[in-house]
């Protein structure tokens, strides 16, 4: 959040010492046909976030609020300017979330890397981006972070597809009656193999 943030000049007004403590920060968009359901809405969130723990809550103007949306849909580039070494996805239940980054979290420190990450908690699409130079170990940690969302029911694919840079995690991770399955869809479509030829399927 402080790279993020930081990289669109956008002060959120959250007190240093939060900062310092926020393992994570959790956004949440409301909407509502008038602004005093809007209010009620937000007196009842924050209730409920309350009640699991959070640390504190902030209403953020809506220019503000809309400003840091924009700046997390950046967050790739935000990573890349900042030196991260590889960026992938994964998607995981949502309920599993915290579980999925406390596991990503016991990777990187096992293996000397950073792992950063934000996402979607609504459909559970988690972005991370990988800071470890060294290639084989960014190897290692990549697989390792896909194998413990797809331990927890997740998926590797998450929202950007597979491409060339998933093809052999997939290989490695996914159940080969699923992958065998897939070959056979793709072969009924694509007889002649002209669609991405290669790319996924050999």
């Amino acid at each position: 959040m402080s790279a993020i943030t930081a990289a669109q000049n956008l002060e959120l007004g959250v007190p240093q010492d939060i900062k310092d403590a926020a393992m994570a920060y959790l956004v949440v968009v409301l909407e509502n046909r008038s602004d005093d359901r809007v209010d009620e809405d937000v007196q009842e969130l924050a209730e409920l976030a309350t009640e699991l723990g959070a640390l504190d809550l902030y209403v953020l103007p809506t220019g503000s609020g809309a400003a840091l949306i924009d700046a997390r849909e950046k967050a790739f580039w935000t990573a890349k300017a900042n030196g991260a070494n590889d960026i992938t996805d994964m998607v995981v239940p949502r309920g599993s979330i915290p579980e999925y980054l406390s596991a990503v979290q016991a990777i990187g420190a096992d293996t000397g890397s950073l792992v950063v990450g934000c996402g979607h908690a609504g459909d559970g699409n988690v972005h991370l981006s990988v800071f470890q130079p060294d290639v084989e170990t960014r190897k290692t940690v990549v697989g390792r972070i896909l194998r413990a969302g797809a331990d927890l029911g997740g998926a590797v694919s998450g929202e950007h597809g597979i491409g060339t840079e998933k093809k052999a995690y997939l290989a490695q991770i996914e159940d080969p009656a699923k992958l065998d399955l897939m070959r056979r869809i793709k072969a009924s479509f694509d007889p002649s193999g002209i669609l991405n030829p290669g790319v996924i399927f050999d």
